[in-house]
């Protein structure tokens, strides 16, 4: 079954979980997102209006298709909650997973599953 959180992750969007920091003056994100080479082909030819933005139409990659990619960012909690310009020092790599089930597994060395995730438009202190 597909959740809510894993149809917007095929559709191209990008989430977000705040986890444990990595010390007390920091905010940590974790950012799941498909690879650049899975992300769904958008039509060059659309009725008006039919492709806007959350629109249930909007293209989406298959489950047995999807590749993700993984990374952790922190941020000074101080320069986030003064909506300063924060260091990116502290923004991982990107780790790249093949598959849906590999996502899984990555996932729960962390405890954490797709439906902790929500959408990055809702997000409003993650600067990235």
């Amino acid at each position: 079954m597909i959740t809510q959180s894993l149809e917007l992750l095929l559709k191209g969007k990008i989430l977000l979980k705040e986890i444990t920091p990595v010390d007390a003056n920091s905010i940590t994100w974790m950012e799941v997102r498909l690879q650049s080479d899975c992300l769904p082909a958008y039509p060059l030819r659309t009725e008006p209006g039919a492709m806007i933005a959350f629109s249930p139409y909007q293209p989406s990659v298959t489950i047995e298709h999807a590749c993700f990619q993984v990374r952790q960012a922190s941020f000074d909690r101080a320069d986030i909650e003064d909506e300063l310009e924060p260091s990116y020092d502290r923004v991982g790599e990107y780790i790249q997973i093949a598959n849906w089930q590999n996502l899984q597994e990555y996932l729960g060395h962390y405890d954490l599953m797709i439906d902790d995730f929500i959408d990055s438009r809702h997000v409003d202190k993650y600067p990235l």
